[in-house]
């Protein structure tokens, strides 16, 4: 396990289908479980010990947060004579927390580990891959999509002389599990929404009091107050012994929890309720711990270097808590990953880069993506099939063919996305056909396919390959990219170099899927693929007469004079490599003279004060804007090492990049659009696109 030196940042230890998580990892700001957005809580979480008579000491998520009442609010006056100290705590205890230095903070795939004093605690979150439902039986679904996660909690006192007493807690919580279990499960909950539970064990106890911490360091056998809204699980390790307990964090939503379309959460089709998913995770925990050890263990021998495997990590992490399984009235399962902080729903552009994560760990949700879409985003414009930005926003889905955020009569943010969300719907389509379909998806979507790139290629008016055609819904405005808070070098549509590159990327794939993967091609198909063809040649041409001598870089936009030098021309290339067709990219193959000027490109502009940032090292994706994108950067690195062969220190800032992450943006955990500068979050926080990396795990030569 990596060992992260700026340990001072929030991770998002999200429950895979569940729309939750855990956030936790900010020194001295809150922690705990998060059901239904991604915010970190403003609440305790309570890790800690105390050695015989002591000072308690606890890891920093404890702030002082009072969360419901206490015992004040039961009295009108106070007792005649009463202390200044609480009445209810005789024996108030003061406590302190472990500073960031004397902590070590470790990273893995499945989870993350701190060490501090005597007490460790370890979270796995991650379990690998998710079975498809219409395959797997009821036992394999409950075991793969259960809504929980571990804490494993360890504390040695192998050299102590005196009993220590350890905790784990939160705030938040309302009852104790172990009324309802008849005492089978230790822990507490909220209500029915999310909890924790560990076995019985004569050296646990549940603690539930108005300040439940010092109630459980109290050295007393406390009774549960039911009025409060904090818990703990206390714990009493011997002199001379170590000890380690598995507690099991788990969510339910019940009922519907969308609007737009009615669904429920898919869990509540295989559990009872939150106490059933608790304890069926104690009992399933070995083989929930196997499956994140095999992963763990292609995560260590991989030769990413040790800030890659923390990028990774983390994003994985973040991913997670923004996924979302749902299940219909008639019992058709729809995945939905969620915009980070944003919450807008399948947002597209996402999408096609999230795909390769889930092609790796769920490839059926990646059809199930692309049916969805087609079902709820796809529209007729004036050039043909499209696809909308997203599907709607906070669980609220939006009519079919409606987006959230697009609207007409802009030309900057919020504006269409037509042409690019368009190349999105294809490129996922190519990807999942080429890497897990068994034929039947390809099949039965070949139309769908076939009428999204003729769109594509109606949209290029004059014949040189680019699209120069805004879609009519623009109504006088223009169309914009996923870069949308960026400026014309990577938010504008039309005429714009990575899109160009990216659409002969997408007509480069779907022409080597249909030649691949389908023997039966009509006429008509057959005449597309040669159209797509040509198409592809077209932008090539384009893009090789627009190179700027002597430098050899290409202008961003071809278009208003524009002179931005972008790293991004190259992001396109990325999708011939998993679509079967990795002559596409190669300097000696059809496409060698293309390949050849973006190689000089990606040299012209990696340089110091251009697309390297002068303050930092770290990479800009445009020479005009320091709001640069983790998720992008990690797909163009790849670009550049798997296709150029470039390993210079140009390419490898991996160390700036992770303090972006764990310094500049501490406050906020996963975050995508970032200042080149320091870090500091620009926007897209808490996002599940950053999962990009996970191509660091794809060496191509096993594609």
């Amino acid at each position: 396990m990596p060992v992260v030196r700026e340990n001072d940042y929030y991770s998002l230890h999200g429950i895979w289908g569940a729309s939750a998580t855990l956030a936790l990892g900010r020194i001295g700001k809150g922690a705990g479980m998060v059901v239904g957005d991604v915010q970190p809580p403003h609440r305790a979480m309570f890790v800690g010990y105390r050695e015989g008579s002591g000072r308690p000491v606890l890891l920093p998520f404890a702030p002082d947060v009072k969360v419901g009442l206490g015992t004040e609010a039961y009295q009108a006056e106070p007792p005649e004579g009463a202390p200044e100290k609480p009445p209810f705590l005789p024996d108030f205890i003061p406590f302190s927390c472990f500073s960031g230095a004397e902590m070590i903070r470790s990273v893995s795939l499945s989870g993350e580990r701190w060490e501090a004093g005597r007490v460790s605690l370890e979270i796995t979150s991650f379990f690998g891959s998710i079975p498809d439902p219409a395959r797997a039986n009821r036992t394999e679904l409950r075991s793969g999509m259960r809504p929980a996660i571990y804490a494993t909690i360890s504390f040695d006192n192998t050299d102590g002389k005196e009993i220590l007493t350890g905790v784990f807690g939160m705030q938040g919580i309302r009852r104790p599990l172990s009324d309802a279990s008849g005492g089978k499960m230790l822990g507490f909950a909220q209500v029915n929404s999310w909890g924790f539970a560990t076995d019985p064990a004569d050296d646990v106890d549940e603690v539930m009091n108005w300040i439940s911490l010092f109630a459980s360091m109290s050295g007393k056998k406390e009774y549960l107050r039911r009025l409060a809204a904090e818990g703990c699980l206390r714990f009493s390790v011997p002199a001379g012994e170590k000890r380690s307990y598995c507690i099991a964090l788990g969510v339910f939503r019940d009922g519907i929890v969308t609007a737009g379309l009615k669904t429920r959460a898919f869990h509540t089709s295989l559990f009872r309720d939150l106490d059933d998913v608790l304890a069926d995770a104690l009992a399933g925990k070995e083989k929930a711990f196997e499956a994140a050890r095999a992963l763990d263990a292609e995560f260590d021998a991989s030769d990413m270097s040790p800030e890659r495997k923390i990028l990774l990590a983390n994003a994985v992490h973040s991913y997670n808590a923004s996924t979302e399984l749902l299940i219909t009235e008639t019992g058709e399962p729809v995945f939905v990953v969620n915009e980070g902080e944003y919450q807008m729903m399948n947002t597209l552009d996402l999408t096609v880069d999230q795909v390769f994560h889930e092609l790796k760990f769920s490839p059926w949700t990646v059809a199930n993506e692309l049916d969805f879409l087609y079902s709820r985003s796809s529209y007729n414009d004036a050039y043909g099939l499209a696809f909308t930005h997203d599907q709607g926003v906070g669980d609220c889905f939006t009519p079919q063919g409606i987006s959230s955020y697009e609207l007409p009569r802009l030309s900057g943010c919020f504006s269409q996305m037509t042409y690019e969300e368009t190349l999105n719907w294809i490129l996922t389509a190519c990807l999942y056909a080429h890497n897990a379909d068994n034929g039947s998806w390809l099949a039965r979507n070949r139309d769908v396919l076939t009428q999204s790139v003729e769109s594509i290629l109606a949209r290029d008016g004059n014949g040189d390959g680019l699209m120069d055609l805004d879609s009519d819904r623009c109504q006088g405005g223009s169309e914009i990219t996923t870069y949308d808070s960026l400026d014309a070098s990577l938010g504008q549509t039309r005429n714009n170099l990575y899109i160009a590159i990216k659409a002969w990327g997408t007509l480069v794939s779907f022409a080597a899927v249909f030649d691949r993967h389908l023997s039966n091609a009509t006429a008509a198909e057959t005449a597309l693929v040669k159209k797509a063809r040509e198409s592809a040649t077209a932008i090539m041409n384009t893009v090789i007469s627009r190179v700027k001598e002597p430098d050899g870089y290409i202008p961003a936009v071809f278009e208003g004079g524009n002179d931005s030098k972008i790293i991004p021309a190259v992001e396109g290339l990325v999708y011939p490599l998993f679509c079967g067709d990795p002559e596409a990219v190669s300097r000696t193959g059809p496409y060698a003279k293309l390949i050849a000027v973006l190689g000089r490109h990606l040299d012209a502009v990696l340089v110091p004060g251009v697309c390297l940032d002068a303050e930092s090292g770290g990479w800009k994706l445009s020479s005009t804007s320091r709001n640069t994108w983790m998720s992008k950067i990690f797909i163009n690195q790849y670009v550049a090492e798997h296709v150029f062969g470039l390993s210079d220190e140009r390419i490898t800032r991996d160390a700036v990049h992770l303090g972006w992450q764990c310094n500049g943006s501490a406050d906020w955990g996963p975050t995508d659009q970032v200042a080149s500068t320091n870090g500091k979050d620009l926007g897209s926080r808490l996002y599940p696109r950053l999962v990009s990396a996970i191509l660091w795990l794809y060496p191509p030569e096993k594609q």
